[in-house]
């Protein structure tokens, strides 16, 4: 490694010189906030005569593998492809003599000395060649027409720097000046000697700059030559950051959390991946090809919508997503390569979604903490398949594990869900939730479907209270003697709440006024939603209740609770996390558990698994277990001496841990335990019956 201390403009210099933005980095995704910023700076180093100004370090490599003098760039692309975007605004405005300079070579100086080489007819010609579409956005700034391509930060960044020096009038010999006067650290690192994975690490340790993709990304391709970096980036890498919309982060994660069930922090995705590949030994390219295979049912995903020219797949994707279901993806990944492997046929995996809308709908109806989704989706599909005859049998034993969910990953029942959508506060839901429920209520058995988003959304429809919020005394009389107790229990429920047409501002008329306005009126009104309203002639707390029973046995129609006759000859029990802090699991016996060297070890007793854990802890490093006796949570738990506890738990032949606590007691001692390991509590599973 060599580096040293370099002005910038010296760094671009040199007779058929190329500088390459190797795949394996990001695209260019400096905005106007930058550029701005850089362009402040370059001012105030004119204005206070500053002689120099640094702005950071450039890593390259030298390119073995082609000739002429090219360098790879490892870090720094952003900073000199901006400086490069400036460089060529300013040759342009200078070549077109819309700016002046008191230097009449200062033209052929930025463009023979910076920006090409100029007796290069190639594609090396242009000194920086940033990836695909960038490249392309790059090189037509150099073409002298104005076919520029508009939806790039290259060209965007370009006429917001062409237009600031024309509007401000700024000198562009002082302009230039101040660029000549910028500094970077330039280090240049040997090939076959210097890691280039290693220094990108180290100089990004941060990860401020960098995202988790950008991470992985560049460990996949960095330490491939050229040829296979460009075949792997073109072939795989590309596609499937255009198949998850650039989202490649969270495609990642959700594809680790499928793989290993365990989901990795957001900012620790880069760190699972690598540990994957390590652990799993995996051949990069079959890699590749899996990710790209997964990132395609990604993309019907994140893309799914409602046209009616969609496939219905699409239209209850779309509808999990207005739900904010992100938490599924894992599972909906699985089941969409379970079905491409004729696992599962397109019908059962319609089936299946349908579900899914419906559990996920009743779950957030009745509050049931949504914490405990992310495990269930995680572990869902394990539990299908530890069922030998899963393949004949899927979509029964899907529903059968769903129906035998308890506690806060119970599947809400008809008697749960047809009590809770009559109380619930309705009006007061996320504004997608809200849309979402009354859409399907209003659609259900529609031949016409009505977009209730679009509408609500461009103001033709609004979603409105039929009491109104602010009674007046006509209303109090309609509602009768009881009607603080009507208008407080029934205000913001499902049987009060309606889509209308009429403005906002008509919201306290009477009963009847709503009903019989002229076009806009309950009575005028198509909406299934406004049929009941339409043939009644007043609004009272029996009404309401008649609306709200009419809407929930919709919704149970909707949203069905799903049944099925596979009965297993053994109960597969159901499989939790040593994360699944809000479970109590006091009275349940535990069967087996999966740590480590430990996969499905049976276990029976909550004492023999806190013991063979906390013996696994102990053998991989005694010093932290042992320094956990500082901690509060272990007094009275651990004991040098063997007599100070009923029949304890022996760790050595001097340690000792008390094993006579009640079930949620070892638990937290335990996952106390294991925090001092820094191990994800999500590894280790356990099922119990």
């Amino acid at each position: 490694m060599h580096a040293n201390e370099k002005q910038f403009l010296r760094f671009l210099e040199g007779t058929d010189t190329h500088f390459v933005i190797p795949v394996y980095q990001r695209n260019y995704d400096w905005t106007k906030e930058q550029c701005e910023q850089l362009f402040d700076d370059l001012i105030s180093i004119s204005k206070n005569n500053f002689r120099s100004h640094f702005m950071g370090s450039i890593v390259s490599i030298y390119n073995n593998d082609q000739g002429g003098r090219e360098y790879l760039i490892i870090d720094g692309q952003q900073r000199i492809t901006t400086l490069s975007i400036l460089l060529q605004a300013i040759y342009k405005g200078l070549n077109e003599r819309v700016f002046e300079s008191k230097d009449n070579r200062l033209k052929e100086k930025i463009q023979e000395e910076y920006l090409v080489n100029r007796h290069v007819e190639d594609d090396k010609r242009i000194r920086l060649k940033p990836i695909k579409d960038d490249a392309e956005a790059f090189s037509k700034l150099f073409e002298n027409k104005d076919n520029f391509i508009d939806n790039s930060n290259i060209t965007i960044n370009f006429w917001y720097f062409y237009n600031r020096i024309l509007n401000e009038k700024v000198s562009i010999d002082n302009l230039f000046l101040a660029i000549k006067n910028l500094m970077i650290v330039e280090i240049e690192l040997k090939s076959g000697e210097d890691d280039p994975q290693l220094i990108f690490e180290s100089l990004n340790s941060t990860g401020l700059d960098l995202s988790e993709a950008d991470k992985v990304r560049n460990f996949i391709l960095m330490k491939e030559n050229t040829e296979i970096q460009n075949y792997f980036y073109e072939e795989y890498w590309n596609k499937i950051e255009k198949n998850t919309n650039f989202d490649v982060s969270n495609f990642i994660r959700d594809y680790l959390t499928l793989k290993e069930r365990i989901t990795p922090k957001k900012d620790r995705v880069y760190l699972s991946f690598k540990k994957f590949v390590f652990e799993q030994e995996v051949d990069m390219e079959d890699l590749l090809k899996d990710l790209l295979k997964f990132s395609i049912y990604y993309k019907k995903i994140i893309s799914a919508d409602n046209d009616e020219s969609r496939n219905k797949v699409d239209k209850i994707i779309y509808r999990l997503n207005k739900l904010e279901t992100l938490v599924s993806y894992p599972f909906l990944l699985e089941i969409f390569d379970d079905n491409n492997d004729e696992i599962i046929t397109n019908n059962e995996l319609i089936n299946i979604l349908e579900i899914i809308e419906s559990f996920v709908l009743r779950r957030f109806v009745c509050d049931v903490p949504t914490n405990a989704l992310n495990k269930l989706f995680m572990t869902l599909g394990k539990e299908i398949k530890k069922y030998k005859n899963y393949k004949e049998n899927y979509f029964e034993i899907f529903k059968y594990i769903l129906i035998k969910k308890d506690l806060n990953q119970r599947f809400p029942n008809d008697k749960e869900f047809r009590n809770k959508i009559i109380t619930k506060d309705v009006y007061n839901l996320k504004g997608k939730n809200k849309i979402y429920l009354l859409e399907q209520l209003e659609n259900y058995n529609n031949r016409e479907k009505v977009k209730v988003e679009e509408l609500v959304g461009d103001n033709t429809l609004t979603i409105e209270h039929v009491m109104p919020q602010t009674l007046t005394p006509d209303w109090k009389k309609e509602l009768g003697e009881n009607w603080i107790e009507v208008h407080e229990g029934y205000l913001h429920t499902l049987g009060n709440i309606t889509l209308t047409a009429y403005n906002s501002e008509y919201s306290n008329r009477s009963f009847i006024e709503k009903r019989d306005m002229e076009e806009k009126g309950f009575r005028d009104s198509r909406l299934f939603l406004n049929k009941y309203l339409s043939t009644i002639e007043k609004w009272n707390e029996g009404n309401i209740k008649k609306r709200a029973r009419k809407l929930r046995d919709r919704a149970l129609k909707i949203w069905k609770y799903p049944s099925t006759e596979y009965a297993p000859k053994k109960d597969m029990n159901k499989i939790f996390t040593l994360a699944d802090e809000e479970i109590i699991f006091t009275g349940k016996t535990i069967i087996s558990f999966s740590y480590g060297e430990y996969e499905d070890y049976k276990v029976g007793t909550w004492k023999k698994f806190y013991e063979l854990i906390a013996k696994e802890l102990y053998k991989t490093n005694p010093n932290i277990f042992v320094s956990s006796l500082k901690d509060s949570f272990m007094k009275n738990k651990m004991s040098n001496n063997k007599d100070d506890f009923h029949l304890p738990i022996e760790l050595s032949e001097k340690l000792y841990l008390k094993a006579n606590m009640s079930t949620e007691f070892l638990l937290f001692t335990l996952r106390k335990i294991i925090e001092r390991f820094d191990i994800d509590l999500a590894k280790i599973t356990f099922t119990i019956k």
